[in-house]
């Protein structure tokens, strides 16, 4: 590295952007964690960009740990001060109150605090832990056949779909490293999961493209126009499991590019499929990301600015 530290040297230093690729929260948020909470304490080179070691990797996984089971990012300091595992610690569960009070939101069709209740969330939590630990139990509650949901439901979609496309479009001109197209089979359902999917990723460097539902014939016409290089498969559920699987399995034999197939139907899924199939192990979209980051290692995030 050609830059001169300020501070004292640290062994295989790591930037960014990739720290950013080994532990999926994206740039912005590691940002915001070192400013508002003091949670990352970097080193900085000459020219004031941020430089991460080992031990930083392991401290942010940790923080995820804490955020998954619920503890409020304003206590993480605490902690990590304390010395306290997160095994061990016995915490309220923060997003079970962001549930209540997106509930509460959507139920009084606010927009105005829909606005600044995501602007916060946003801000300081990575793309797919919300989308795991909050809009995934949201929009099953909304789910449920109660006078109003329908509308409750709409609403929901189409604002955080509008939020998350018009975010992405600010941060798309950035994101230099590989491309690819996420896609649903068989059935269009939950499409706010695959808006918050792109923008996750499009947060993380990766280029995305949202196709909604797809047929096999259309996807060679999008691998070579698009210069695509992998596809995400992301259904949490489908009309039919049979038709499901035989289109995934014509994908398979029209394409040898990596797919990546998550949501709820990677569980049920029982054809055997081809190696470049790479089945998410949980319905999480962080486990599509990790698979990601794993298919396209080193290259798979472009150089990010790092701003001060």
């Amino acid at each position: 590295m050609n830059e001169l530290l300020m501070s004292e040297n640290i062994q295989n230093p790591i930037p960014i952007r990739e720290i950013s690729r080994l532990t999926g929260v994206n740039s912005v948020t590691l940002r915001a964690w070192e400013r508002r909470y003091g949670l990352i304490k970097p080193l900085r080179t000459n020219k004031g960009h941020r430089l991460y070691g080992r031990d930083d990797v392991e401290l942010i996984k940790t923080i995820q740990a804490w955020l998954a089971r619920g503890l409020a990012i304003g206590k993480v300091s605490e902690l990590l001060e304390s010395g306290m595992p997160s095994q061990n610690v016995d915490v309220e569960n923060i997003w079970q109150s962001y549930f209540n009070e997106l509930l509460t939101i959507v139920a009084e069709l606010n927009l105005g605090k829909f606005d600044a209740f995501f602007n916060q969330l946003f801000s300081v939590y990575p793309t797919a832990l919300i989308a795991d630990q909050l809009i995934v139990p949201v929009l099953e509650n909304l789910n449920q056949e109660a006078f109003g949901n329908s509308i409750k439901k709409a609403i929901l979609i189409n604002r955080l779909s509008e939020y998350l496309l018009m975010l992405s479009h600010r941060q798309r001109q950035q994101a230099k490293g590989k491309r690819v197209a996420i896609i649903q089979l068989n059935t269009a359902v939950n499409p706010l999961l695959n808006v918050l999917l792109q923008y996750g990723l499009t947060m993380n460097q990766i280029k995305s493209e949202l196709l909604g539902v797809v047929s096999v014939a259309e996807v060679v016409v999008a691998a070579e126009q698009l210069a695509l290089d992998g596809f995400v498969v992301f259904n949490d559920s489908c009309s039919s499991l049979g038709e499901f699987q035989k289109e995934l399995i014509q994908l398979t034999q029209t394409t040898s590019l990596p797919i990546i197939v998550g949501g709820r139907l990677v569980h049920v899924l029982t054809s055997e499929l081809p190696s470049n199939v790479h089945l998410a192990p949980n319905e999480r979209q962080q486990d599509v990301m990790d698979i990601l980051n794993t298919i396209f290692p080193d290259d798979v995030l472009g150089e990010i600015q790092d701003e001060d």
